[in-house]
């Protein structure tokens, strides 16, 4: 052990400024590692116990879970609450046998205990509490919200159907973050709402949202209302048809090489009319009376007959289709072809026209152009600013070495950053490693089976055969790092002795 101490303080004196620096970061490094590691192993895994939580639940909860001495994290505002994950199940069963969290909806179990002595008013209101609560249980598993309320209004049924009132419904949704409902999704809740509820239709159910907007469609009766319905039905059109031609074009010349445009005219009117028409020359007998009198006196008999007709009537209601397209109006760019020319640099060169007229008529039946409608086309040939033909032929990846260098710079520079580090630190490592190394391998490889240290001087080469000769050569050709360092190392050491032999044989002469 003290010849080991000594190595190690004979290396570290031999070591420079920046490899001591160098030593001593990775030691504590590894001290700090080890501390930060030991301390992670001493804390257990946290998972949720329960997670949306009121301020009264959560209070009550931490409260019960102290005093069973267990350690709790509350996170996202006090609404969550963090456990170890070992206990998480049992202490789960456990609050809920106590009855936390106590401020959940309550659903039809409210009916689960004893209901005697309740009045037909009482009834009436459980019902509707239990009604709203299954609801709006039902609502909160969709995805994207994160709490609702439902209300109901139930009229009292009456034998008059004029004086019957229909039964209305609100839905008050507090969404995620960055969670949006598309129209569909409040479709979807107004008809789950409006079939739990007895006569109660999609329309009389109105959904908001924490911020007070109204999602639901019903409320598109007013001007403005129905102007947004309008125009979003308008761009789907237009998207759909687009989209329709765009993604054709791009399998036929290729991605970026077409522009497709839509405008579609929809047809808003609702027309509700009725016809009645009558022919007067279908003629039918609708009824006919006989009256036959006879008098006693003269013997003779009188008849009389009435009969009614009825003319052929036909009822027609007639109602016009909303949306529905009017008018189309289509404009479809198209790249034209590069080829190279004499000096390398791409040359632009237009479609033929009959390729022109192939693709307009693709596009026409694509999308489904009626010159009867009066519906419009026009296919433009015409050179793309955005393609970098102009000066090169379009690259076979579809990017140039530019964009290789923007998209990827950072990433490149980051590697080159490692690889400097990793090289850094390797050098920094062999030099700290490698500091007397050579020395003593070198007395290994010559002083090997020596008996006394007069040995290790170097008294000329032994005999050496032609193939030992051979594998020194090739060995020095291999590694000429090694024996450059193995030479360093032999006449430092020599000098070395030299050095701590000059004051013994100067103590000896003055004795």
């Amino acid at each position: 052990m003290p010849q080991v101490v000594r190595n190690i303080g004979h290396r570290l004196s031999e070591l420079t400024f920046n490899q001591r620096v160098l030593l001593g970061a990775v030691a504590v490094a590894g001290v700090i590692s080890l501390f930060v590691f030991s301390v992670w192993l001493q804390n257990d895994e946290k998972a949720v116990l329960f997670t949306n939580l009121s301020p009264e639940d959560a209070s009550t909860a931490i409260q019960e879970l102290a005093k069973q001495d267990v350690v709790a994290d509350l996170i996202n505002g006090g609404t969550t609450i963090l456990v170890p994950a070992k206990q998480v199940h049992r202490l789960r069963v456990d609050l809920a046998g106590r009855g936390i969290p106590s401020s959940g909806t309550v659903g039809f179990e409210i009916f689960d205990g004893k209901q005697y002595g309740l009045t037909e008013f009482l009834q009436n209101v459980n019902f509707k509490r239990a009604l709203e609560g299954e609801l709006t249980k039902s609502i909160e598993t969709l995805q994207g919200i994160r709490a609702a309320r439902v209300h109901l209004v139930l009229p009292k049924p009456s034998i008059f159907k004029k004086l019957a009132v229909e039964p209305t419904a609100s839905v008050v949704l507090r969404l995620g973050r960055s969670a949006r409902l598309a129209g569909e999704q409040i479709v979807g809740i107004q008809s789950l709402v409006a079939a739990s509820v007895e006569g109660l239709t999609v329309a009389n159910v109105t959904v908001v949202d924490q911020h007070s907007k109204v999602l639901s469609t019903s409320v598109q009766d007013d001007d403005i209302g129905r102007t947004e319905g309008q125009l979003t039905l308008k761009k789907e059109v237009e998207s759909y048809l687009s989209e329709k031609a765009q993604s054709m074009l791009a399998g036929v010349l290729g991605p970026g090489r077409s522009l497709v445009r839509v405008d579609a005219t929809l047809n808003f009117e609702q027309i509700d009319s009725e016809r009645e028409i009558f022919d007067p020359d279908a003629t039918v007998v609708r009824s006919e009376e006989r009256d036959e009198s006879s008098d006693p006196e003269t013997g003779g008999s009188e008849e009389s007959i009435l009969t009614n007709y009825e003319i052929n009537r036909t009822v027609e209601r007639i109602v016009g289709q909303i949306g529905g397209v009017e008018q189309l109006s289509v404009a479809v760019f198209v790249d034209g072809t590069y080829a190279e020319g004499d000096d390398g640099i791409a040359v632009y060169a237009p479609l033929p026209a009959e390729q022109l007229d192939q693709l307009q008529r693709i596009v026409q039946t694509a999308i489904g152009i009626n010159a009867r409608r009066g519906d419009k086309i026009e296919v433009v040939n015409m050179q793309f600013t955005n393609q970098m033909a102009d000066t090169a032929l379009p690259q076979p990846f579809g990017t140039t070495w530019l964009e290789l260098v923007t998209q990827n710079g950072g990433r490149l520079l980051l590697v080159i950053v490692l690889i400097a580090l990793a090289l850094s630190l390797r050098r920094s490592i062999v030099q700290l490693i490698g500091t007397a190394g050579p020395a003593a391998r070198g007395r290994r490889a010559f002083g090997r089976g020596t008996p006394n240290a007069a040995a290790d001087r170097f008294d000329g080469l032994p005999d050496l055969s032609n193939k030992m000769i051979e594998d020194v050569q090739e060995y020095a050709t291999e590694n000429p790092e090694r024996i450059a360092e193995f030479v360093q190392s032999w006449i430092y050491e020599e000098e070395q002795k030299r050095e701590d032999a000059r004051p013994v044989r100067g103590a000896t002469s003055s004795g």
